[in-house]
């Protein structure tokens, strides 16, 4: 999309109250923003859309909101912008009524192709809960599976690092501008993100880290992911709120186990107890986003992990709930003795 049709839509985004239910109605209405931007008070009424309030923000937005001064800074903040109407939004999120109708990002957008888990838990997470949470996007990242998280500190930093430390991309959607980096102490992280990834958020550059606009972004997180892990999350986590979305969006719930009668574990055992799948390594995950182990493209594990998985699969093969001796473990696989041990 060119700039001149570009520059209504960045307008659009930083009228006030402007969010995407209600840009819905005005891009159906108007046939997109520059329509909007041309019209007067009384279309603005006839339309129905807006409130008194709305119709004086969309009216006194063409004077104090100065386009050209809007487009520079995102040039100098090195800030991209992409909106339904463009050939970059990403395709993932077409397929959803509630999807975002612009995205600020820096970095890369998530393309086609890419296998995406999303992986998210709490922000004061135990060191179980970071522990897990980086092994599972490391494991993951093993097989060119990128990850999608909040950037958040505690399980969404843990999963971002991991996945980075495997060269795989990672992508984080904030509930602030994306030139915001919340919270301040993942500053290196954020940076790190933008070249192996990407930061994106629905929220004009500069707009504060409120409360109400988390819950927002989840759904984003969920539309782009293929499936969705929690690692370590309170009964009323905020990271339950994306797993909520996600099975409406048909997406397969993943959750770590956790001690029994500990907070952090509440949230977890509830969701497998209710038929969320039962997380323990990150191949667990694999097929549910699309990754099978037959492909050898995907396969970015070296050669002597493979074989050792490959003859513990044989020494497991040939155990049952009765004792096995190594002697007969070595007869029946072939074996020798010390590479059973």
């Amino acid at each position: 999309m060119d700039y001149e049709k570009l520059k209504y839509w960045v307008w659009l985004t930083n009228i006030e109250d402007m969010w995407y239910e209600k840009a819905y109605r005005v891009i159906e209405y108007f046939d997109g923003p520059e329509e909007l931007y041309n019209s007067n008070e009384t279309s603005l009424k006839k339309s129905g859309i807006f409130s008194d309030k709305d119709i004086y923000n969309v009216i006194v937005s063409k004077s104090n909101i100065n386009i050209e001064e809007k487009w520079h800074e995102l040039i100098s903040k090195n800030i991209r912008f992409t909106t339904i109407d463009s050939d970059d939004y990403p395709w993932r999120l077409r397929a959803y009524k509630d999807k975002p109708i612009w995205l600020y990002y820096k970095g890369q957008l998530p393309d086609a192709e890419e296998k995406i888990a999303g992986v998210v838990g709490a922000r004061n997470c135990s060191n179980y809960g970071k522990t897990m949470a980086e092994n599972i996007a490391e494991q993951l990242g093993n097989y060119s599976v990128s990850t999608i998280s909040g950037l958040a500190r505690g399980v969404d930093a843990a999963a971002h690092r991991g996945t980075l430390r495997t060269g795989a991309k990672t992508y984080a959607v904030l509930g602030c501008g994306v030139d915001v980096c919340y919270p301040r102490e993942n500053i290196e992280l954020y940076m790190h993100i933008q070249e192996q990834g990407g930061i994106m958020s629905e929220y004009v550059p500069g707009a504060e880290p409120l409360q109400w606009r988390f819950p927002l972004r989840n759904r984003i997180i969920s539309m782009l992911a293929d499936t969705v892990a929690v690692v370590e999350a309170k009964k009323n986590s905020g990271s339950l709120i994306t797993t909520d979305y996600a099975l409406q969006y048909g997406k397969e719930i993943f959750a770590v186990p956790g001690q029994v009668g500990v907070a952090l574990s509440e949230g977890c055992n509830e969701l497998i107890k209710n038929g969320a799948a039962l997380l323990t390594e990150g191949a667990d995950m694999l097929y549910a986003t699309g990754v099978f182990l037959s492909d050898e493209k995907m396969l970015k594990k070296n050669n002597s992990q493979i074989v050792l998985e490959k003859d513990m699969d044989i020494v497991y093969s040939c155990l049952d709930l009765l004792p096995q001796n190594i002697e007969a473990i070595v007869k029946k696989t072939g074996m020798t003795s010390t590479e059973v041990f």
